[in-house]
């Protein structure tokens, strides 16, 4: 039987989606392994694998685990690395190049009816680029994908940088690749989360003074719950999207991006327009 595959199952958003999809046969992939034991405890029936979605041999491997286990109904990919975490080369490898290896990869074993889901960010949208870059970054499969952005750009890239670039990457391939999938009867839809109540979120938070910038921005509060009083998001809100796009109520959405951010990237593009109104 297909099974759906959740990477990243064992973060604080993968847990969430396990829980909605728990009914599903799952292969559940984590690179930590306690994270991992931790997904699994909350579907026992679940399948694991201990996985870099780094490395592109590892990613290969896992691709054969699906194909093993009757192919691929949905993918929920969480698996990503923030700024704060590591240094450029590896967000590049994680965030672009393994999304990119792990979605063309399944494309082959993707059923009809699959469904993939690739997480993205805001950070994606807000970052203007040249038409150079968008080329350079719809080729993250080529050698060198750091080098040519950063001779593209004229300057070394900076963690930041690297991770926004990476995530509109991954939002530009999510288009793409909807089209191969659409051959084989199915759909790739990215979402990009806003200020989520998440260990990376909360990170972020301590160590970007940028981020905190934007909590009040943010228009939809955050809930009176026992979260974050500061971060607006909730692991809830991405689950619940993950688990409407993979279901037939979504069947006709592929190709595009779902922001669930709370409004953010609307409030700073009016923010943006009202001080440039050439803009």
């Amino acid at each position: 039987m297909p099974i759906t595959l959740i990477t990243g199952a064992g973060g604080g958003m993968g847990l969430a989606c396990v829980k909605v999809l728990r009914t599903d046969p799952l292969l559940l992939v984590d690179i930590d392994p306690k994270a991992l034991k931790a997904a699994q405890a909350l579907a026992p029936d679940a399948k694991t694998a201990q996985a870099d979605l780094g490395s592109l041999s590892e990613v290969a491997a896992l691709v054969d685990t699906v194909q093993q286990h009757g192919g691929l109904q949905h993918l929920v990919h969480l698996a990503g690395v923030s700024p704060t975490m590591v240094d450029v080369d590896r967000i590049l490898e994680v965030d672009l190049i393994g999304t990119a290896m792990l979605i063309e990869s399944l494309t082959e074993k993707a059923n009809h009816g699959s469904v993939a889901v690739a997480a993205a960010s805001i950070a994606g949208h807000l970052q203007p680029v040249s038409p150079e870059i968008d080329r350079i970054l719809d080729q993250p499969l080529e050698s060198g994908l750091r080098k040519r952005l950063e001779s593209a750009l004229g300057a070394p890239l900076s963690t930041g940088q690297a991770y926004s670039l990476a995530k509109r990457g991954v939002i530009r391939l999510c288009e793409r690749a909807a089209i191969s999938w659409g051959a084989r009867g199915g759909r790739v839809v990215s979402v990009s989360p806003g200020l989520i109540d998440t260990p990376m979120g909360r990170l972020e938070l301590r160590d970007n003074e940028g981020k905190r910038g934007l909590i009040g921005l943010t228009p939809v509060r955050a809930p009176a719950d026992q979260g974050s009083h500061e971060l607006p998001g909730r692991n809830e809100d991405i689950a619940k999207v993950v688990e409407f796009l993979v279901s037939p109520h979504a069947r006709f959405v592929s190709g595009c991006d779902l922001r669930i951010d709370g409004g953010l990237v609307a409030a700073l593009r009016s923010m943006t327009a009202a001080a440039d109104p050439s803009q």
